[in-house]
């Protein structure tokens, strides 16, 4: 299975990381988007993630020597949202 199209930018670190657009379905308030954004932040290997409940869409920097897109939409099914990547 292919994963979402990613973009080489600098981590936090130094090191190459990589970017993931995500479309994420049920969120309905800004406590959605903040549980959302925790749950991404709090894994292991993501540096930043954006959600924006108007779009539905989640931008996450990270680094893909620890985590991948199929990581991040699981996290995303653990705080009880659905994910895809978008692209």
């Amino acid at each position: 299975m292919s994963s979402a199209p990613s973009s080489p930018s600098p981590g936090a670190d130094g090191t190459s990381g990589a970017t993931a657009t995500l479309a994420v379905e049920g969120m309905h308030c800004g406590s959605c988007v903040a549980l959302v954004e925790e749950a991404l932040t709090d894994r292991d290997g993501v540096g930043t993630a954006s959600v924006d409940l108007e779009s539905g869409r989640a931008v996450v920097e990270y680094d893909p020597s620890r985590v991948g897109p199929d990581d991040l939409t699981a996290v995303i099914a653990e705080a009880g949202y659905s994910a895809t990547p978008v692209g």
